[in-house]
C-alpha cells in the first residue's frame, strides 16, 4: 500500500512541477510586461486644438487627434514612450517647449532660422504650401498673391505665412488672427479680402463645414511648399535622436506613406 502510494506520487511529481513552474512563468512574464508598460516614458506634447488635418479636438473624445498626432504615436510605440497632449495655440508653442511645459512641439510647425535658435526640429515629415479662403459671394479667382495687391488680407499669429505677406509690403494690411475662426468670420463680413492657412487645413475646414460664409478659392498657386517637422526642446538630443531614427524606418518601411494617405497628404 505505501509502495504504491510512493510510486504513484513520484509519477506525478514531475508534472505537477511542470505545472507549477508554468503557471508562475506565466504570472512572472504579465508581472514584468505591466511593470514594462508602467516604466515607459509618458511625453507631454502641445498641440494646436483646431488646425485639422495637421491636429484638432476631437469634440466626441476631447482628444487631440490628427497627422502629426498619428505620426507620433508610431513613433513612440517603436521607441518606447507615450505622450498625452495639451491643446496649445500655435503662437504659445514655442514659449511652452522652451519653459518646460510641453516636451514636445506636435504641430503643422515648420522648422525657420528663427526657430531653429530656440528649438531643435526633426527631419521633415512631409511638406505643403498655403490656402486662401475668400468671402462665398467672391467670384474673384486669385491665381497668386500678387492678385490681392493692394487689399487688406488675414494671417495666423507666427505663421510663416504672415511673415512673408508683411515682407511683401504690397497689401493694404496684414491683419492677424490667433483664432482662424476669428479670422473667418472676418473674411465672411468683408473686412479682409483673403484669409490665409495652410491649404490642407482650410480644406478640411471647409468639408467640415466650419468655414459658413467663405469658400476656398482652390485656383490660388501657393507661394511655396514648406516643411513640417516635430520639435523639441533645444538642446535635448536624445528625444532627437529616437524622434528621427524612427521617422528614417517609417519612410522606408511605409508607414509613414500609409499615415499621410489617411489624412489625404500623401504626394
Amino acid at each position: 500500500m505505501s509502495r504504491f502510494s510512493f510510486e504513484s506520487a513520484s509519477a506525478v511529481r514531475p508534472h505537477a512541477v511542470q505545472r507549477f513552474l508554468a503557471g508562475a512563468g506565466v504570472a512572472l512574464s504579465m508581472m514584468f510586461g505591466a511593470a514594462h508598460a508602467a516604466d515607459q516614458q509618458t511625453l507631454t506634447a502641445g498641440s494646436p486644438p483646431s488646425s485639422a488635418p495637421t491636429t484638432f479636438m476631437d469634440v466626441k473624445t476631447q482628444k487631440i487627434e490628427g497627422l502629426m498626432p498619428d505620426v507620433v504615436k508610431e513613433i513612440g510605440k517603436r521607441e518606447g514612450f507615450n505622450v498625452s497632449y495639451d491643446a496649445v495655440p500655435f503662437s504659445a508653442l514655442i514659449q511652452s517647449v522652451v519653459s518646460g511645459k510641453i516636451d514636445i512641439i506636435v504641430a503643422g510647425m515648420t522648422p525657420t532660422p528663427k526657430r531653429a535658435e530656440v528649438v531643435d526640429f526633426s527631419q521633415p515629415v512631409t511638406a505643403f504650401g498655403e490656402g486662401i479662403i475668400v468671402k462665398e459671394s467672391n467670384k474673384t479667382n486669385y491665381r497668386s498673391v500678387q492678385d490681392l495687391k493692394g487689399l487688406s488680407v488675414g494671417a495666423g499669429t507666427g505663421t510663416d505665412y504672415g511673415d512673408q505677406l508683411m515682407k511683401l509690403g504690397i497689401f493694404k494690411e496684414v491683419k492677424m488672427y490667433d483664432s482662424p475662426a476669428d479670422m473667418t468670420r472676418d473674411v465672411a463680413l468683408g473686412r479682409i479680402a483673403a484669409g490665409f492657412n495652410d491649404y490642407p487645413i482650410l480644406k478640411a475646414q471647409e468639408a467640415a463645414g466650419a468655414l459658413a460664409g467663405t469658400r476656398v478659392d482652390d485656383d490660388y498657386v501657393p507661394m511655396k511648399k514648406f516643411d513640417i517637422a516635430i520639435a523639441v526642446k533645444k538642446g535635448n538630443s536624445e528625444l532627437l535622436t529616437k524622434i528621427n531614427d524612427a521617422l528614417t524606418k517609417m519612410k522606408a518601411d511605409g508607414s509613414l506613406d500609409a499615415i499621410l494617405k489617411k489624412w489625404h497628404l500623401a504626394g
